[in-house]
């Protein structure tokens, strides 16, 4: 079922790229305007139990007349507080059309991105080509394509039709003072409790974050040396899988996997065997294939299967993991410092 990553690899790139595109067509042809928040809406859906708070600015277009634009995004704490100075980004020839400027879509389309990314790396490094993954490719492939045409066929949309469902799906409100009381305005309340709740979870939130980010990033750092440090003395070698063994899963309710036995000659032509430590279902590799092997010639115990670049992938993902908690941690130090 390794299409499966394929599949929704492809599927998060393209909602990456959509969202990040999308953002950038919006910029286009705007001007800065100085815009100041005044209040918080509920957005497009009012739930009580999970309410979800859109920052509302007030700004004075080129034309000199007041608008008022509800952010297209919302959080479960509100992103701004009130009589915060933001930037609003009008359409020049359209000044009812705006949006506010913010740098939270192009990060949701890069992360989305990235994610897809990363499970197409994990098709390409599980997915092996054998009668069996093939058809099933073919059957997961054929079943998703019979469920959007029979979706397709439910609802019609024409491209003019598709384009103005995903503007009042996606694109911001704008108001005048004329449609103002349309707002959904959020009760105080409410936004009160959001934010104490937010005052409280962060104080925890920023050092755990910090510490949990360093520590990730010292082990990449750890993990990075001594990858270095093997490959130095490394001295490859033609490797034979000659088992398959199954390890245990944890929980009764996981399936077995599988990691490879490999049986490779040094130098001298005695002959070793070691257990690769990556394991997974289905297996990476079959009996009987060819692989190459690394091995510390100093000690030809010490070895593992040649995987090129992902030699490194536990410090790539320590890394990348460190990276994202630290990023994290300074946007929730700023938002402390904003709110």
């Amino acid at each position: 079922m390794e299409v499966a990553f394929l599949i929704a690899g492809f599927a998060l790139i393209a909602v990456g790229v959509a969202i990040t595109v999308a953002e950038i067509r919006d910029r286009r042809g705007t001007r800065v305007v100085a815009g100041r928040v005044i209040g918080f809406s509920s957005g497009k859906s009012n739930k009580p139990n999970s309410p979800s708070f859109h920052s509302v600015a007030q700004y004075v277009a080129p034309d000199g007349r007041t608008y008022y634009v509800e952010g297209a995004i919302g959080s479960s704490e509100p992103l701004h507080a009130v009589g915060d100075s933001v930037t609003i980004l009008v359409k020049s020839t359209e000044p009812d059309k705006a949006v506010l400027k913010s740098s939270l879509s192009f990060i949701l389309g890069s992360v989305i991105g990235l994610m897809g990314v990363v499970l197409t790396a994990v098709f390409r490094y599980t997915f092996r080509a054998n009668p069996y993954s093939l058809v099933m490719a073919a059957i997961v492939l054929v079943g998703l394509a019979f469920k959007i045409r029979k979706s397709w066929r439910k609802q019609r949309l024409s491209w003019s039709a598709w384009q103005e469902y995903k503007k009042q799906i996606f694109k911001p409100r704008v108001f005048t003072n004329e449609t103002k009381d349309q707002i959904s305005w959020a009760d105080p309340i409410a936004v009160t409790v959001a934010v104490e709740r937010y005052e409280k979870s962060r104080r925890f939130a920023v050092p755990s974050l910090l510490v949990i980010g360093l520590i990730s990033l010292f082990l990449g750092h750890h993990f990075h040396v001594k990858t270095e440090t093997f490959l130095a003395k490394a001295e490859p070698a033609s490797g034979r899988v000659v088992q398959l063994k199954e390890t245990d899963p944890s929980d009764p309710s996981d399936s077995s996997t599988y990691a490879a036995v490999v049986e490779f000659p040094d130098r001298d032509g005695r002959t070793y065997t070691f257990v690769d430590s990556l394991s997974s279902s289905p297996p990476l590799h079959s009996v009987g294939e060819q692989v190459t092997v690394l091995f510390d010639r100093t000690n030809p115990s010490s070895a593992q299967i040649d995987r090129g670049r992902a030699n490194y992938w536990v410090t790539f993902v320590l890394y990348g993991l460190g990276s994202v908690f630290l990023l994290l941690a300074s946007s929730a130090r700023k938002r402390r410092l904003r709110c």
